[in-house]
């Protein structure tokens, strides 16, 4: 079966606000050497928790793989995948 890299996906990440938290959601695709294009944190209505959005480029088959790792990491609540929006056209 032959790894297709499809354009970038996006990822939600909901997460403690703690030192270092980023650094770790990074890591997790550096490690694989899936390039990341785009992130950013906005705060959310609890003063402890941030919403991150990481997009990257990666193999679809890989989604899974890659959030459960990233809700491995203690500091994150909940990591979800955002649905592609070039597919849904394709689809209709």
């Amino acid at each position: 079966m032959e790894n297709q890299f499809a354009g970038p996906s996006r990822i939600s990440i909901y997460a403690s606000d703690v030192n270092n938290v980023l650094s770790r959601i990074l890591q997790t695709f550096g490690k694989s050497r899936f390039d990341v294009h785009y992130i950013q944190i906005f705060k959310t209505e609890d003063e402890n928790l941030k919403l991150i959005i990481v997009e990257a480029t990666f193999p679809k088959e890989m989604m899974a793989l890659i959030l459960n790792r990233i809700e491995k990491i203690i500091e994150v609540h909940r990591a979800f995948a955002h649905a592609d929006e070039t597919e849904k056209r394709l689809n209709s």
